[in-house]
């Protein structure tokens, strides 16, 4: 779960100081405050990560002098993905951890009480923190903690893809057992949350069993959740579990004591949910929703760019018509401008339509004369002009009979 610490927690027109100790609003100094609370949840064995930014840390301002602690993903400009537990209190805990027949997470805390950084440590001022506006839970009409362990941030601002780039969930297929994916978030290094506060991220971990596939293996475990390997602790509750693809698969929730057996919020057990927030998260920022929010495969087989020559660079290493391309479905649809056509038995892939031949310019013959350009179709003449025409002429050619007849 998410970590408590002693630092010190101010918002004071708009500006944010996080300091070793508590501060007094008068500027008194006290003594360093106590821990308020230390529940499970740290990357165990991790190394330190500069580079997965849309792995983000949350800070809550718990009041009185410290805060807590929690990582989320950035999944969209203006949305964070992160722990229930993160955003309100846990009640009915039994000896200091989770009873799933009876402990249930509290009301959410009030947005302003959150501030989301994407750096790889907690910044100790304002300009390192982004603003949050809302904050959204699961729909779930049963209100025990268990599978239920996920909450949405809508931030106040959109973050610049040159700050972070927004992680994809996968949102559209289920783990299987074995499969092998990494844990990254903020907590500490071991089960007392030591050297908490710095993004680390623990790689070759393997499912043990995934929705469904945990039934009769834990009273513990939901089926909106999964088991995973080792290495979570204090403080990485709401980071993330990613896939080979780097596709975010789970939502640290909790474990057992000295940073074992993680459970995990499945991704593709709230995925609607998950879709539908990030479609809201898009009408609020005024951008266009993501694709995987309107049911475009997560696969990166389907979302690789298009276009370039077929060489070394091409990501997919899949070519149609001499140019770098992706595979695509009906509903992994190609850009304007290509159209998905087979190339083997079982799969298509974008190719490029071809452009469609030039106009060419209408000229029509007509007894001798070259009729062109005049603004009219002479394939489809007008009745008045042309039969006007043609009275004229037999007019004439009746008028000549009429002289030589004389």
């Amino acid at each position: 779960m998410r970590l408590r610490s002693t630092f010190a927690f101010l918002v004071c027109g708009g500006t944010i100081i996080l300091t070793g100790c508590d501060v007094d609003v008068s500027g008194a100094d006290r003594a360093p405050a106590e821990t308020v609370a230390q529940t499970a949840s740290a990357i165990k064995g991790g190394y330190t990560d500069t580079s997965d930014t849309a792995t983000v840390g949350i800070v809550e301002d718990t009041g009185g002098g410290s805060v807590g602690l929690c990582s989320g993903s950035l999944l969209a400009p203006n949305m964070v993905l992160t722990a229930r537990h993160c955003v309100s209190d846990t009640l009915n805990e039994v000896q200091g951890g989770i009873d799933c027949s009876v402990t249930k997470p509290g009301p959410p805390k009030a947005p302003t009480s959150f501030y989301v950084t994407t750096l790889g440590t907690f910044p100790m001022s304002a300009k390192g923190y982004h603003f949050v506006s809302e904050v959204l839970i699961v729909p779930s009409d049963n209100k025990l903690f268990c599978g239920n362990d996920q909450a949405i941030l809508i931030l106040s601002d959109l973050i610049d893809p040159s700050e972070a780039v927004p992680m994809i969930p996968r949102v559209d297929t289920v783990l299987d057992k074995g499969e092998i994916y990494s844990a990254v978030g903020f907590g500490g290094t071991d089960g007392s949350g030591n050297n908490a506060g710095t993004r680390r991220r623990l790689d070759n971990l393997a499912v043990n069993c995934a929705e469904d596939q945990c039934k009769g293996v834990s009273q513990y475990v939901k089926v909106t959740e999964w088991i995973g390997d080792t290495g979570i602790c204090e403080g990485d509750s709401g980071g993330p579990a990613l896939d080979m693809q780097n596709r975010v698969v789970g939502v640290t929730s909790r474990g057992g004591p000295n940073c074992t057996q993680p459970i995990y919020g499945a991704i593709h057990g709230w995925g609607q949910w998950i879709m539908d927030s990030a479609v809201h998260a898009a009408e609020v920022g005024g951008y266009d929703p993501p694709a995987w929010a309107t049911g475009f495969p997560t696969d990166p087989e389907y979302n690789q760019p298009i276009g370039g020559a077929c060489d070394d660079t091409c990501a997919t290493g899949l070519c149609l018509a001499d140019e770098c391309t992706r595979l695509c479905t009906d509903a992994a649809y190609c850009p304007d401008g290509y159209d998905c056509v087979a190339f083997n038995d079982s799969q298509s892939a974008c190719q490029k339509q071809a452009p469609p031949p030039p106009k060419k310019k209408k000229t029509v013959v007509t007894e001798g004369c070259s009729m062109s350009g005049s603004g009219r179709d002479p394939t489809n003449p007008v009745p008045w002009f042309w039969g006007g025409a043609m009275v004229v002429g037999l007019g004439a050619r009746a008028l000549r009979r009429r002289r030589r007849d004389r």
